[in-house]
């Protein structure tokens, strides 16, 4: 049985940070991170996903920067990450959320959104960021 934990999301950076070389994904700065990641384990307990929760003063939650651990088998990730979405969502729905928002072009994340009934909502747009100093 796979363990799931709610972490402090500094703390566990330098995972991410490290994640994220290795999937040769950007790794975005901890300031722009939420306080709380959730993490699956694997049975003898090595870490093999990671999934950020931003809590929001709406009915909808946030979850972002779905990360793999590069040095897992794929066979032993099989199933995770959508037992890791599915552990956030009752999570969720115990605070009170009413919706789950993500975004994703990474194919094996959007395969698990739609097993997980998500329903894609906007294709063709862009997203436009300012940083403001």
């Amino acid at each position: 049985m796979s363990v799931i934990q709610k972490v402090n999301t500094e703390e566990f950076y330098p995972t991410m940070k490290k994640w994220c070389k290795g999937n040769n994904f950007p790794c975005i700065s901890p300031s722009m991170l939420p306080e709380n990641t959730f993490v699956i384990y694997s049975d003898g307990g090595t870490p093999l996903y990671s999934l950020c929760f931003y809590n929001t003063d709406s009915r909808l939650a946030w979850v972002g920067w779905e990360l793999k651990n590069p040095d897992t088998s794929k066979e032993d990730r099989l199933g995770k990450l959508s037992q890791l979405f599915e552990h956030v969502e009752e999570y969720a729905r115990g605070m009170g959320y009413d919706m789950v928002f993500t975004t994703s072009s990474t194919p094996p994340v959007e395969e698990v959104m739609l097993d997980l009934d998500y329903t894609v909502g906007d294709t063709g747009v862009s997203h436009y960021i300012k940083v403001l100093n």
